[in-house]
């Protein structure tokens, strides 16, 4: 994980395993501090206390890596990188969404790419260990899923229902404690025996595609640059663009743009930043997460400007006033803009006073924007093709019978409807 600011990292002696998995979308009214990957967590405690019961580490060495916990105001793509580098043995969890998820897959092809350059003899040698976490619908498969079965085909349990519930509930406790430590006992075989050491893994900027010109979602900044600050008001977090805004100073290493951009990621949007002045046409069409510095308002004649430049927005684009502290100045400001965001028809305007609330809030404003977007946002009209796409049975109709032409008969039917919470 990376250290703060103007601090050097102490040398590592590697990591026993590093555990990655398909973020959650937090439901619908859930509080912002609720931990949507609740049994994530847990799972990872309990591995990281098996592997430890049975490891003998040498000094320094860490036993999990756990995404959860890299600081608040990391580089969250460089700390990932760090702790891919370290890591031993790679434990992906996977899950339907696993493979939708460019965030956890790029995870994946960082530490494919690692062992690799480690040598071909890496790839076989226990070093990426997958776990089924949730089973796939008999019409979706992965050829990674063969490796992930492995664990325990003689545990049926573990096939049909996926580790997850075997954790999850009380009359499966049995089978998942086996599982746990034959689990443990693979990463402890490879990380001891059969060790890399630390050695540089690709960013995750490196092994994702890059993002689209026109993205899922979009975060702009409505926040002063540092050349139109308010009198008095201190520069530092400011740039000379708003979207490169730090509002926590020194305690963040990136823009508070670019860490809601990563939750987005983290939960399968591709994300862009931009000023809010320059943002307008995205905004007509994309979901959208809008950072209000409220010291925007603090010129005389801001009011005014500010209501016009808000007005018309659509209601997928979700609002955040983030300040800075919770001074009695800090909170007129914020209520100020609060009512500004409200006149223009948000009325739903959070506010984050920290960074804990900042990164808490992050993942239910991206997914509130995204389900505005899916209610109210614009419907691509059907375009019929210019020419009718051959087929055989154009040609070859049955003796007697009549081949239906009708472009609008229903297709085939999927499949059942994936229930809801089991996609990831």
């Amino acid at each position: 994980m990376s250290p703060p600011t103007g601090r050097r990292r102490p040398a590592s002696r590697g990591t026993y395993f590093f555990l990655s998995y398909a973020h959650s979308a937090p439901a619908p009214g859930a509080r912002a501090d609720a931990d949507a990957d609740a049994w994530v967590r847990k799972f990872f405690t309990d591995l990281t206390d098996e592997v430890r019961r049975q490891a003998r580490p040498v000094a320094g060495m860490r036993i999990g890596f756990f995404d959860q916990d890299i600081p608040l105001g990391a580089d969250w793509k460089a700390a990932l990188a760090e702790a891919l580098g370290d890591a031993e043995v790679f434990v992906p969890l996977y899950s339907p969404g696993y493979f939708s998820r460019p965030w956890a897959l790029g995870e994946q092809e960082s530490f494919r790419a690692r062992l690799a350059a480690a040598g071909p003899a890496r790839a076989t040698a226990g070093h990426l260990t997958p776990v089924l976490w949730i089973p796939f619908p008999p019409w979706e498969t992965h050829p990674e899923l063969d490796a992930a079965l492995d664990l325990a085909r003689d545990v049926p349990e573990y096939a049909e229902n996926g580790l997850r519930a075997l954790h999850m509930l009380d009359s499966y406790k049995g089978p998942y404690r086996l599982l746990l430590s034959r689990l443990a006992s693979r990463i402890v075989h490879t990380a001891e025996r059969r060790p890399m050491g630390p050695s540089r893994a690709p960013g995750l900027d490196e092994v994702v595609r890059p993002t689209p010109t026109d993205p899922d979602l979009v975060v702009a900044v409505l926040a002063p640059t540092r050349d139109r600050l308010p009198t008095g008001r201190d520069p530092a977090g400011y740039a000379a663009s708003s979207r490169l805004w730090r509002p926590y100073g020194r305690s963040q290493q990136l823009p508070a743009a670019e860490y809601a951009a990563s939750t987005a990621e983290r939960l399968g949007l591709s994300a862009r930043t931009e000023d809010f002045a320059q943002a307008s046409a995205l905004l007509d069409r994309r979901p959208a997460v809008l950072l209000v510095d409220p010291w925007i308002a603090a010129t005389p004649d801001a009011a005014a400007v500010l209501a016009r430049m808000l007005s018309g927005l659509r209601e997928w684009v979700v609002p955040l006033v983030v300040t800075d502290d919770d001074s009695q100045d800090a909170t007129r400001r914020a209520t100020e803009v609060t009512q500004l965001l409200q006149n223009a028809g948000l009325p739903q305007v959070k506010r984050a006073c920290s960074m804990r609330e900042f990164v808490d809030l992050m993942p239910a404003l991206v997914t509130e924007a995204r389900r505005q977007f899916l209610k109210y946002g614009p419907v691509v009209p059907f375009e019929p093709p210019g020419e009718p796409v051959p087929s055989l049975r154009d040609g070859f109709p049955a003796a007697g019978s009549t081949v239906p032409t009708d472009p609008a008969s229903p297709p085939a039917d999927p499949g059942p409807p994936r229930p809801h919470g089991e996609d990831r």
